[in-house]
């Protein structure tokens, strides 16, 4: 009698252990499910963080490359109106000095052939009435010679004023085009002092060739027009140079963020566009394509991965082993061991 009694006191007393053991470990499990949760809420606040720090810093590149393609557009129709300007001006001056001495040609011709006209005249004169008067005859010869020494005064006074004013503006043209090389080499040192001119080696050694080109003494104005467009060819390398470091930029904040959700595939579009916009003889077409690419890799990346998606494998080893005996004291209701 005794021992059952002492069989049952040891069987409340294990089922009262199993009890506590079981609720300890209930309060255990929804103690871990509640800080899984709140690490995957912090996680996605976190993500959602990045997320917005990314779209943020996106929105203000594409705002500044916008600001800087339409400063750089005012500034090349500035100077595109303002070489026009130049060029109309200058074709305005050789112009008017062409019909100054188109016409004082014209002048001194018509003036020679008077004077021409009147000499044979005189001779004509001078046969008829040579038997009349003698002495009228030289004092008449002494004056003609006179009137046409006054004459011939005039019209080398006449010349020196002309060659005076061919030699002004000789001088406004050389002022002139010595203005337009200040205002180049202005444009060339800014242009040397961006941060990527030294990537752009080739435009830059063809800008400093076009410069070694020409002569401070004897400007050319073909030469002038080579230095200018050798340092357009210069700006738009610098300018395309520029673009592709702010699209490698968006690229690495987009890579840094496709590996954080484990999804590095996604980034092989991105790659490949981007190795073809660094080549030399990338076109606008090539920049076009990178931006597009990156675009489609942040919409990629902004969309939630797919149900069937493989997720984190699970460590080896972590897997706990089973009851097979329901009876075992040490097994819990579900079947796990306690």
């Amino acid at each position: 009698m005794m021992s059952r009694d002492t069989s049952d006191t040891s069987v409340t007393f294990s089922l009262a252990e199993l009890a506590k053991l079981e609720e300890s470990r209930v309060r255990e499990e929804h103690l871990q499910r509640a800080r899984t949760r709140e690490q995957e809420a912090r996680e996605q606040r976190e993500a959602e963080a990045r997320r917005h720090a990314a779209e943020a810093a996106r929105v203000a590149a594409e705002a500044e490359a916008q600001a800087r393609r339409e400063r750089e557009q005012a500034e090349t129709e500035a100077r595109a109106e303002a070489r026009a300007r130049a060029a109309i001006e200058v074709a305005r001056i050789e112009a008017e000095a062409k019909a100054r001495l188109e016409a004082d040609n014209a002048a001194r011709a018509h003036e020679l052939a008077v004077v021409r006209a009147r000499a044979e005249g005189r001779r004509r004169s001078v046969a008829h009435a040579l038997a009349v008067a003698l002495g009228l005859v030289l004092c008449g010869g002494a004056a003609g010679a006179y009137g046409v020494a006054q004459h011939m005064a005039g019209l080398e006074q006449e010349a020196r004023r002309l060659r005076d004013a061919q030699a002004a503006l000789s001088e406004e043209r050389e002022s002139a085009r010595a203005a337009e090389l200040a205002a180049l080499d202005r444009r060339h040192a800014a242009l040397r002092g961006r941060p990527l001119a030294s990537d752009a080696e080739e435009a830059r050694a063809t800008a400093e060739a076009a410069r070694n080109a020409l002569d401070p003494r004897a400007l050319d104005h073909g030469r002038l027009q080579a230095f200018g467009d050798a340092l357009d060819a210069l700006e738009a390398r610098l300018d395309t140079l520029e673009r592709i470091a702010a699209l490698d930029r968006r690229h690495a904040d987009l890579a840094a963020w496709a590996a954080e959700r484990r999804r590095p595939e996604a980034t092989a579009a991105a790659q490949v566009a981007a190795a073809r916009a660094r080549t030399q003889g990338a076109d606008e077409g090539a920049l076009r394509a990178y931006e597009s690419a990156l675009a489609q890799l942040r919409e990629a990346l902004a969309r939630p991965a797919a149900p069937g998606a493989p997720g984190p494998r699970p460590q080896v080893g972590s897997r706990q082993p089973e009851c097979t005996n329901p009876g075992d004291p040490m097994c819990a209701l579900d079947g796990r061991p306690l």
